[in-house]
């Protein structure tokens, strides 16, 4: 299943969020981290690590005499608001202003704390702050306690540079009925309304003129006559502009600090959001990163450094490959502590290649020869074994996926199982036959335990909730069991209530297609769906075949993910692996898993492959977009992927959760041109 091939719909309401905690995340935890003595420094951009949800728009901070804190601007919502507010803020209208109104709607409590209109000056209590145009009214919000909204006159299009906050719900008072309502463009982060609330608690005079309510501090009155001074306004000190996270300048929502375990063995500096670590000499140390917001929230995470004094070691040679022309290959290979990578080519140094994978795309036979790549770090060198690259001619069959086979839990409602096929090249105008099965009592031979007793599969269209073709009990048909032994699929008992479909000649077309394997009623039970080429026939560059196998699994905690797939053919294929589990949540996937890790195995059960978070490596981007996958948006998301050229043969990946938290996981196999 290739989530190119879904649609998702989403709507909504023009809405302002009531104020709440937002309070810093941990959106990617910082990994262990592995530095040589005398090599070079790394560095992490925290921002790739913590996020704080719900805040999109640009952001302000108010510095007053009671408190500092935040305020989102909504320029999707009121973008002339927006554009008006900050001009005054950029031109520092708003320094050393004060709160002149704390109005009462019900002569209960405050109702608003109002600003922006007047800056203490010397010895008079008051200088209007000048007033640009006129804004006209965007009410698409409701004044919901903690918002940010314009004041103006009972002219509808009068606001200026006076604005107020809303300390109680005003959704009502405030709102369409009153003259058109009072537009709405920001809103109080995190703990700010404690700010707000304490300026609303104080208690308000009389001062004359404009000031029929004014809150003011340490004024007690004694005489009528008492003048009101500078130190009982509630001065505005400032409304700056900020950036959510810290960049080396300038004030922000977010401030990092970092505590280091062992400061002879790494050294550390922090620049705005960035930390740069530095080995000192060999040995291990913890640093703990520590977010505080504005307002006092914080969150933490801690990673390990070690910093070695060995040099490296090769933990996965490469393998010799033979391929057909015009097809992609790529060698992979890993060392032990923290090498640079060159490849060489008969020789030769090839420019650019200085990654543990090199991706060689249409080979030719100028390609052919030998490789080797050498890793390198302050202390040494180590060089891997030569392999031999051997390009066929165009015209040798290419290896090709066959088949896709899932073992694995199933029944009704979230615990569905689903396999996904893309039949391609997309602009073939060929059709390719099928295969299906989803057998759970046929797998009593083999020992295998909770069975899922009566199987149901269907084959659905792109975005369609209805199969076009499905089937429940197979009937034991020659026709099927045919096809079974053309496939290499094992036998099923003619009354058995496996399941099995068969799409046959001409089949189906290029397209995008998904399975789903579910049980009758509330049954749950172990069950082996399969997906097979049922073409019975070579296919070429051109011939519809399958591009893409995968499978989507919502796994309880604990439970790991098998998938095998068959490559077919006389030569190599290069295929894309992946096991997405956050970026799925970009697909309104409920639960995805947090942290997949998948490992490939050879039919001889010997491990051949693995990524555990695939690091936003370019190639794999690259080849991503070239086969038509969905991209992996964030280079420090944890989802897994990798690169592989194989043999025919059988093969099997594997994936489990690191923390061995439920989540959904998309498993996918990629053919590579």
């Amino acid at each position: 299943m290739s989530f190119r091939t879904f649609s998702f719909l989403f709507l909504g309401l023009a809405m302002v969020a009531q104020v709440g905690a937002q309070t810093p995340t941990i959106s990617q935890p910082i990994g262990s981290q592995t530095l040589v003595t005398g090599g070079p420094s790394i560095t992490i951009n925290l921002q790739n690590h913590f996020a704080v949800s719900d805040v999109t728009g640009p952001v302000v901070q108010f510095d007053t005499v009671k408190g500092v804190f935040n305020v989102e601007l909504r320029s999707d919502i009121a973008p002339k608001h927006v554009e008006n507010f900050l001009k005054y803020v950029q031109a520092e209208e708003y320094n050393n202003s004060f709160f002149h109104r704390a109005a009462s709607f019900d002569n209960a409590a405050v109702s608003i704390i109002q600003g922006g209109g007047y800056r203490s000056a010397g010895g008079s209590l008051a200088v209007e702050i000048p007033k640009l145009a006129n804004v006209d009214l965007e009410y698409n919000a409701a004044n919901a306690r903690g918002t940010l909204a314009a004041a103006r006159t009972t002219a509808v299009n009068s606001a200026n540079s006076e604005w107020f906050f809303n300390v109680r719900d005003n959704s009502t008072l405030l709102g369409e009925s009153n003259g058109g309502g009072y537009t709405v463009f920001g809103r109080v982060l995190g703990n700010g309304m404690t700010v707000v609330d304490a300026i609303a608690a104080l208690n308000r005079i009389t001062a004359g003129g404009a000031f029929t309510e004014l809150p003011v501090q340490n004024y007690t009155v004694t005489d009528p006559a008492t003048p009101v001074s500078a130190e009982h306004l509630i001065i505005v000190h400032s409304i700056t502009e900020t950036t959510m996270f810290p960049t080396g300048g300038g004030t922000s929502v977010v401030a990092f600090s970092v505590q280091n375990s062992a400061g002879g063995v790494v050294g550390h500096t922090l620049s705005g959001s960035t930390l740069t670590i530095d080995p000192l000499t060999g040995g291990s140390a913890n640093l703990t990163v520590r977010a505080v917001t504005t307002e006092g929230a914080a969150v933490e995470t801690s990673f390990a450094v070690t910093v070695t004094t060995l040099p490296p070691e090769m933990t996965r040679q490469p393998v010799s490959q033979s391929a057909a022309a015009g097809s992609t290959v790529v060698f992979n290979a890993s060392a032990s502590h923290a090498p640079a990578f060159q490849w060489y080519h008969d020789g030769v140094a090839i420019t650019g290649a200085t990654s543990g994978i090199l991706v060689l795309a249409g080979v030719t036979s100028a390609d052919a020869g030998t490789y080797h790549v050498v890793g390198t770090n302050a202390v040494g060198t180590v060089t891997s074994n030569s392999v031999t690259l051997t390009v066929n001619p165009a015209g040798a069959v290419a290896g090709r996926l066959s088949n896709m086979s899932v073992r694995t839990s199933a029944g009704a409602g979230s615990r569905a199982l689903t396999l996904g096929a893309v039949v391609g090249p997309l602009d073939s105008t060929g059709s390719l036959p099928l295969l299906v099965r989803a057998v759970g009592p046929g797998l009593q031979p083999y020992n295998v335990p909770n069975l899922l007793a009566d199987p149901v599969l269907g084959i659905h269209l792109p975005g369609s909730n209805t199969p076009f073709a499905s089937n429940d009990n197979w009937g034991g048909g020659a026709e099927l069991a045919n096809a079974f032994a053309a496939v290499g699929a094992f036998e099923l008992p003619a009354g058995s209530l496996d399941s099995a479909l068969l799409v046959p000649a001409p089949g189906l077309a290029a397209g995008s297609y998904t399975v789903q394997v579910t049980g009758k009623g509330d049954a749950t039970g172990t069950v082996l769906a399969e997906l097979y080429d049922a073409a019975g026939a070579t296919r070429t560059a051109t011939t519809p075949r399958l591009m893409n196998l995968s499978v989507l699994k919502q796994l309880v905690a604990g439970e790991s993910l098998t998938a095998g797939f068959v490559i077919e053919g006389s030569t190599t294929r290069t295929v894309l692996i992946r096991a997405a589990g956050p970026v799925l949540s970009e697909f309104g996937v409920p639960t995805p898993m947090a942290n997949p890790a998948l490992a490939v195995f050879n039919a001889l059960e010997v491990q051949i492959a693995e990524n555990d978070n695939w690091g936003g490596d370019q190639q794999l981007t690259n080849i991503g977009a070239a086969v038509g996958a969905f991209p992996l948006t964030s280079f420090s998301s944890r989802d897994s992927a990798l690169l592989v050229t194989l043999a025919p043969g059988e093969y099997t990946v594997q994936v489990n959760a690191v923390d061995g938290a439920a989540g959904a996981v998309l498993v996918e196999v990629y053919e590579v041109q």
